[in-house]
């Protein structure tokens, strides 16, 4: 069977597509024949080793996020799984022709959705339904503003953000990405290279700045995010595309009363009773929500996908076309 290696850190030269002995499952594992992986943006970090959490070690297969049909069983796993849909994440492999991965984390797929969507409904669409209604409890008429808004989980943020009847600013890598986002309808977008951009937040608010910030790129220049926000505001990081953010002062929160904080999907779905996951079947099934996806890659095309990603390429979500639609 064909798999990506990765053997050591590096740029997307050092992914390597290649023949592998065929996997069988071991106890408490079901064998899946892959259909679509998502590119996940910690396929990208867990290659150039930028993260320690949930990092695979080397050499790894990538696919931290994919779908697939279940082909057979392990030890102590009932038959009733052979020939269901499943979707996973957070076991990586997805980048290869098949995977093992534990029962408890198969996920049965909703009849009505495709392949395609099946690839990367259990991480963008959960995260974004839990960073709005969980982790930032935000409400009608508050100003929030977004961060890489054309990106997968940005924009169904904006999709979300606007259906509690928030405000909604979009933030985005250049004016090239603006009408992508504006399918979205948020209130407004403003290009976060130029270094203005709290400015123009702070004039849309007037003068107030927002409630809520939501930034997964972190880097740099994340300490702009406190020019932006409002007082009693907060700042919810939930990625680093951008890299990691320099240190902040507790002292500089003192002075609007604002908070900053952390998100990670799992701890919140922890506690979450699985509302997210009624919500965002429901919305994505009726089309009121949607998860962009914009470009699909062949298994051997892996290295250029990873190239586009790190050059801010890519809008929406991405797909890694392993068997395609399975019957």
């Amino acid at each position: 069977m064909r798999k990506v290696i990765v053997s050591s850190p590096g740029g997307p030269e050092v992914l390597e597509v290649s023949e592998a002995p065929m996997l069988e499952p071991s106890q408490g594992e079901l064998l899946i024949r892959v259909a679509y992986a998502s590119l996940n943006p910690l396929d990208n970090h867990a290659r150039a080793d930028r993260i320690k959490w949930n990092h695979p070690g080397y050499p790894f297969t990538p696919g931290f996020e994919f779908t697939g049909l279940v082909e057979a069983t392990g030890d102590g796993v009932g038959d009733e799984w052979i020939g269901r849909r499943v979707a996973t994440n957070g076991g990586w492999g997805g980048n290869a022709e098949f995977a093992c991965i534990g029962e408890h984390e198969a996920q049965l797929v909703p009849d009505a959705f495709s392949w395609k969507l099946a690839a990367c409904y259990t991480t963008c669409a959960y995260s974004a339904w839990l960073l709005v209604h969980q982790a930032a409890r935000l409400q009608s008429g508050q100003w929030v503003a977004i961060h890489s808004a054309a990106g997968a989980v940005g924009s169904l943020l904006v999709q979300i953000s606007k259906s509690v009847g928030a405000r909604v600013i979009g933030l985005v890598g250049g004016e090239s990405k603006f009408d992508f986002v504006n399918r979205f309808q948020p209130d407004a977008v403003i290009d976060y290279s130029k270094d203005d951009w709290p400015d123009q937040v702070k004039k849309l608010t007037d003068g107030r700045g927002v409630e809520v910030i939501f930034d997964g790129n972190a880097g740099p220049r994340a300490p702009m995010n406190l020019e932006a926000i409002g007082a009693l505001g907060n700042i919810i990081y939930f990625g680093a595309s951008a890299g990691q953010s320099p240190a902040v002062a507790p002292s500089l929160l003192v002075g609007k009363s604002c908070s900053i904080t952390g998100f990670v999907q799992y701890f919140h779905q922890a506690v979450s009773q699985g509302q997210e996951i009624e919500a965002t079947h429901q919305a994505l099934e009726s089309g009121e929500w949607n998860i962009p996806i914009e470009r699909e890659y062949e298994l051997e095309e892996i290295e250029e996908a990873h190239r586009a990603w790190e050059a801010r390429e890519l809008v929406g979500r991405t797909l890694i076309r392993v068997g395609g639609d399975l019957s």
